[in-house]
């Protein structure tokens, strides 16, 4: 049955259907919901949509037969095509440009000028790898790992993905797969102290302190200027291991890091100023003098039931 058309609008119907038929062509193959098109041009571009669509025959057709390479082709800001399924969120596209054999790796390297030394250096632009070590799924980056992503890949200014990881609202279970492939645990960004050990030995988190001390993170690394002498300046990580304020269900785990430390002959320091007023803040003994006991000495309470503390 034909659809009824309004005797007082005869060319109502037609006019619509004109309208619709021209937003389908406008919404070809080439159209992005993402704004692929300020970014990508051509089959670039092709491959980007298809990516978004999760399109896996076009991603396979423009990969391997009209030779798009994902590896070569990047924005204005550097970003690689690769990295395009991520924004889209699409596990199966990112899976299928993998499989026609995009790098993991694969990122644009610039020229800068230094405005205070005027040297000129060459800077890698981020990678895949660094955007999905911020992503909430950690698949993507478990994606990329399995088709020989580096964990120890760093960001244009120098930071690990660890520490990507941890800025990025906290990704907890990113920082632990890039430990278990193979990053380095105690790599620094930003001084010598600045690692996974000591971010959350500084926020009280023991359970995570706990599992990274089981896989080789080093606690008494010293806060130092790199021409000092190694036993020179305090260990911070240990500090807070030691005397840090934390809720009551991260108790167990510092007791289990105390005594981590103390079975490996590093004792306990003098309290930090710092964390003497946190004590005092939180009704805590904050006095050395006090002989606060450490909390292995105190009357046992019940064991952590996680030993890996996820």
């Amino acid at each position: 049955m034909p659809l009824p058309v309004s005797r007082g609008f005869p060319r109502l119907g037609l006019l619509l259907a004109l309208l619709w038929l021209a937003g389908c062509l406008q919404a070809g193959p080439q159209a992005s919901r993402l704004g692929a098109q300020r970014y990508f041009e051509g089959k670039a571009l092709a491959l980007a949509v298809a990516t978004e669509n999760g399109d896996i025959r076009r991603i396979n057709r423009l990969m391997q037969e009209e030779g798009v390479d994902p590896d070569t082709i990047f924005s204005t800001e550097g970003v690689p095509l690769l990295a395009w399924p991520l924004r889209a969120e699409r596990l199966d596209s990112l899976r299928a440009m993998l499989e026609n054999g995009a790098d993991p790796n694969a990122h644009r390297v610039d020229e800068f000028t230094s405005p205070l030394s005027g040297k000129t250096e060459s800077r890698p632009r981020n990678n895949a790898m660094v955007f999905a070590a911020a992503m909430e799924d950690s698949r993507y980056l478990e994606l990329l790992l399995d088709h020989g992503g580096n964990p120890n890949t760093r960001n244009v200014s120098n930071e690990t993905l660890l520490f990507q990881a941890l800025i990025s609202q906290n990704q907890w279970q990113n920082i632990q797969l890039l430990i278990e492939r193979g990053a380095d645990i105690n790599a620094s960004v930003h001084g010598l102290t600045d690692t996974p050990v000591m971010w959350y030995s500084e926020r009280g988190a023991f359970d995570r302190v706990w599992w990274l001390l089981q896989r080789g993170a080093d606690p008494a690394v010293r806060d130092r200027m790199p021409e000092d002498p190694p036993d020179k300046g305090h260990m911070p990580a240990v500090e807070y291991i030691y005397w840090r304020p934390t809720l009551p269900e991260q108790i167990p785990w510092q007791r289990q890091c105390q005594q981590w430390l103390l079975d490996r002959g590093i004792s306990r320091p003098s309290m930090p100023s710092s964390l003497r007023n946190d004590r005092r803040r939180a009704g805590l003994p904050y006095e050395n003098e006090d002989q606060i006991p450490l909390l292995a000495e105190l009357p046992a309470t019940a064991a952590p039931s996680v030993t890996d503390g996820r």
